[in-house]
C-alpha cells in the first residue's frame, strides 16, 4: 500500500532532522531551542521531503542518497511557518501553540514580562528560530556527500538564487495584497503570489529529487523540468483546497484556528468569488467584515454563510481540480508508466484530497 511506502519514507527523515536539532542545541539559547524545535516535535504530512525522495527514485536513484536533502526541505518549509504565523498573527500551529505564541509564554514564565513586553519577546524568537532553521537547510545540502560536488553546488545555486527570492517575493505579495482594497484584486494576482508562496517550494522539491536521481543539472534535466511544473500545479491545487478547508474544515482535524483567514482580512480565490457573486447589501457587509478584529463570533458565522451560499467553495473546488489534471499531465509527460509515477500520483492524491 503507498500510505504504507509513504510512511517508511517520511520516517527515514526524522533521523537527519534530529541529528542536526541536537547538533543545534550544543549551541542555542534554550529558549531559542525550544521555539526552533517546536514545529519539527510535532511533525506535519511531510508532503514536501517525500515529494523529493519519490521523484528521486523515479529518476534511477536511490532516496538514501537525497535523504539531507529531504531533510533540508522540510527545515525549509519550518522556517516559512514560523515568519508566516508572525505576520499572520497565527496563534495555532499543528494543534499547539505558533512559536511567537510559545515564546511569548517562556518570557512571561521566566521574566514575569509584561503583555507588550512579552509579545515582542515571543515575536523575536519566532523570527530568529526561523532565520536558524533557514542555516541549517544550506548546511545539510553540503551533506549530500553520495551527490557529485558540481550537483551540490547547482542545487544551492537553485536554493539561494531561484527558490529563496520566489518564495519571498509570494510572501511579500501576500502581505501587499491585505493592504490593497479587495475591489481591485484580481485572480490572476491571487494565483500568482500562491504560485510562488506554496508552488515554489514544491517546484523545488520535485526538480531537486529528479536532479539527484538522474545525477544531472535540473535546468538540464528535462524530466526534473516536468517534475517541477507537476509539483507547481499540486501546490496550487493544495493551497486552494486549503482555502476551502479554512472556511468548513473542523479544526481538530486542521490543528490551526479556523476562520482565521477571515479574521485576518486574506485575499483568497474564495472572497473574491464571493464578492462577485454577492449583492449590494452582501458586499457591504463582506467589506466590513473581511479582517475586522472587532467583529464577533456571529459576524464570522454570517460571513461563512455568505460564502457557502454564493458557491465560491464550490467554483474554487473545480479550479483546484483542473490543477490537479493539469498536474497529472505534466506527470505522464514526465514519466512512462512506472512504480514511480504511480507513487508520484498517488502522492498528489494524498495532498490535494484531503477532507475535513
Amino acid at each position: 500500500m503507498f500510505n504504507d511506502y509513504y510512511l517508511s519514507l517520511s520516517n527515514l527523515v526524522q533521523p537527519i532532522i534530529t541529528a542536526e536539532l541536537a547538533a543545534l542545541a550544543q549551541t542555542l539559547p534554550q529558549h531559542l531551542q525550544e521555539v526552533s524545535a517546536s514545529y519539527l516535535q510535532k511533525p506535519g504530512k511531510r508532503l514536501r521531503p517525500v515529494l523529493l525522495l519519490l521523484c528521486c527514485e523515479a529518476l534511477g536513484g536511490n532516496a538514501e542518497d537525497a535523504l539531507p536533502a529531504a531533510a533540508a526541505v522540510e527545515l525549509f518549509h519550518t522556517w516559512t511557518l514560523l515568519h508566516d504565523d508572525v505576520i499572520d498573527h497565527d496563534t495555532l500551529r499543528r494543534g499547539q501553540e505558533t512559536g511567537h505564541i510559545r515564546g511569548r509564554r517562556l518570557g512571561r514564565e521566566k521574566w514575569h514580562l509584561p503583555p507588550p513586553a512579552a509579545t515582542d519577546y515571543g515575536q523575536a524568537l519566532a523570527i530568529l528560530a526561523g532565520d536558524v532553521l533557514q542555516g541549517s537547510v544550506t548546511h545539510l545540502f553540503t551533506g549530500l556527500k553520495a551527490v557529485p560536488a558540481e550537483l551540490r553546488i547547482a542545487l544551492l545555486e537553485r536554493l539561494s538564487g531561484k527558490l529563496n527570492p520566489e518564495l519571498l517575493a509570494g510572501e511579500q505579495q501576500d502581505v501587499e495584497l491585505s493592504c490593497c482594497p479587495l475591489t481591485e484584486i484580481s485572480e490572476a494576482e491571487i494565483l500568482e503570489m500562491m504560485r510562488l508562496k506554496t508552488g515554489a517550494l514544491l517546484s523545488f522539491c520535485a526538480e531537486t529529487g529528479a536532479a539527484i536521481g538522474a545525477r544531472q543539472e535540473p535546468q538540464k534535466c528535462s524530466a526534473a523540468q516536468k517534475l517541477a511544473a507537476f509539483a507547481e500545479a499540486c501546490g496550487l491545487a493544495f493551497q486552494l483546497q486549503d482555502d476551502i478547508l479554512g472556511i468548513i474544515g473542523e479544526e481538530k482535524h486542521l490543528g490551526k484556528n479556523i476562520a482565521s483567514d477571515l479574521r485576518e482580512g486574506k485575499r483568497t480565490l474564495i472572497i473574491l468569488r464571493t464578492l462577485a457573486a454577492a449583492t449590494q447589501p452582501e458586499r457591504a457587509f463582506l467589506l466590513q467584515t473581511l479582517g475586522n478584529r472587532q467583529a464577533g463570533e456571529e459576524d464570522w458565522r454570517q460571513l461563512t454563510e455568505l460564502i457557502k451560499r454564493c458557491g465560491a467553495l464550490e467554483s474554487t473546488a473545480a479550479l483546484a481540480e483542473k490543477y490537479l489534471h493539469i498536474a497529472l499531465d505534466s506527470l505522464d509527460d514526465a514519466l512512462p508508466e512506472s512504480t514511480g509515477r504511480n507513487h508520484l500520483r498517488a502522492w498528489a492524491g494524498m495532498m490535494t484530497k484531503r477532507k475535513v
